[in-house]
């Protein structure tokens, strides 16, 4: 609203002191250190972009194994029901019959032996 009167002002001014110019190291320093930051961090985006892919991969072959696993479960849970109808006694004894022409012995055929040490 109410502004300070120009005598009054801090902020008198001064004369243009002519500044020295820059030398060419004091300009190409920080120019150089700005460029080696940029490409660090182009080289910083490239990496992370590599291992985002890296993971990817990585990821989908572990998938692929789990899904491997899964399907070893199933077979061995079959192969587990195959291998317990195989060895039932009724199966034995009517392929021992079939094909192999066995037969149970009648009681009076069964002889008990018994070990004497």
């Amino acid at each position: 609203m109410f502004s300070t009167p120009k005598w009054l002002s801090r902020n008198k001014e001064k004369e243009a002191i002519p500044q020295p110019m820059l030398s060419v190291e004091a300009v190409a320093r920080p120019v150089f250190v700005v460029a080696i930051l940029v490409v660090l961090i182009v080289c910083s985006a490239l990496a992370v972009t590599y291992e985002a892919f890296q993971y990817r991969n990585l990821f989908n072959k572990q998938q692929i194994i789990v899904q491997q696993w899964d399907g070893f479960q199933v077979e061995w849970g079959q192969l587990l029901l195959e291998q317990s109808a195989l060895g039932a006694n009724n199966r034995v004894e009517r392929v021992a019959s079939k094909q192999l022409n066995m037969i149970a012995p009648q009681p009076s055929m069964i002889e008990i032996v018994q070990y004497e040490r």
